[in-house]
């Protein structure tokens, strides 16, 4: 269909779980209608049209603002697609522009994507691309949602890379790699296989990662929750301040 059509309001749904925010901002709603109400012409809002229902997915909004200036109709960008297309797409509407998107709202869209199979079943890159949630937010809401079923690897991953989407195995990710075995050559610049080797060690060995803190407290305490999330940053707090006041008790 070319250009926006004109459709009843009484002709879109808006009851097939495509709204991605948890609340309707009335504030925006009586902004949008002021507008309306003015002559402005705001955007067409979409729908998904599978040949007997148009399903909205963006523009809620507007379609609330033109119900209170008693407008019974509104412009909308019209495309061939399901119920199903029109929540995809939902899901990475106002990303970057409209209102902007709270935290409430993130938490619902991601719940939304990990109680579906097929969507779950995307890499964290995936899913943070199309919504427009930073990576380490779908990570930790992944663990959130789906508890330990989250942390154990099914070897498959849906992967889309230059508009094609297949299945990437995973399984061997992040697995360190078998060492040689005893009495093997050893390779040019490695140690010689009559070298003693090392006990083993009851240390435990916990990921690192790299960052540039600035000498900001603040600051500090952004990247920190960024990087490694709310959990960690809560162990962060409790073992300083146990270090700080055991380094209190034992000054002189």
């Amino acid at each position: 269909m070319n250009g926006p059509l004109k459709l009843g309001l009484d002709q879109i749904r808006i009851d097939g779980g495509t709204q991605p925010r948890v609340l309707i901002d009335e504030q925006v709603v009586a902004d949008y209608a002021e507008l309306y109400s003015t002559g402005v012409d705001l955007p067409p809002v979409t729908v998904f049209f599978d040949g007997a229902s148009y399903w909205l997915a963006d523009g809620f909004h507007r379609c609330w603002a033109n119900r209170r200036i008693n407008c019974d109709y509104v412009y909308a960008d019209v495309r061939q697609g399901t119920q199903r297309d029109a929540q995809w797409h939902s899901f990475g509407d106002n990303s970057e522009h409209g209102l902007r998107r709270t935290r409430d709202d993130v938490a619902h869209i991601l719940k939304m994507m990990f109680a579906d199979d097929q969507w779950a079943a995307k890499s964290d890159s995936d899913i943070a691309k199309h919504a427009g949630i930073p990576r380490r937010t779908v990570y930790d809401h992944r663990q959130r949602y789906l508890g330990e079923s989250a942390k154990i690897d099914p070897g498959q991953r849906e992967v889309t890379r230059n508009g094609k989407t297949y299945q990437m195995n995973t399984g061997n990710i992040g697995r360190a790699k078998s060492p040689p075995r005893p009495g093997s050559a050893r390779k040019p610049g490695g140690l010689s296989t009559k070298a003693i080797k090392p006990g083993r060690s009851h240390s435990i060995h916990y990921p690192k990662v790299a960052l540039e803190l600035p000498h900001d407290p603040h600051g500090a305490c952004r990247t920190i929750v960024s990087a490694l999330g709310n959990d960690f940053a809560r162990a962060l707090i409790a073992e300083l301040t146990s270090y700080l006041q055991a380094q209190k008790a034992g000054d002189p």
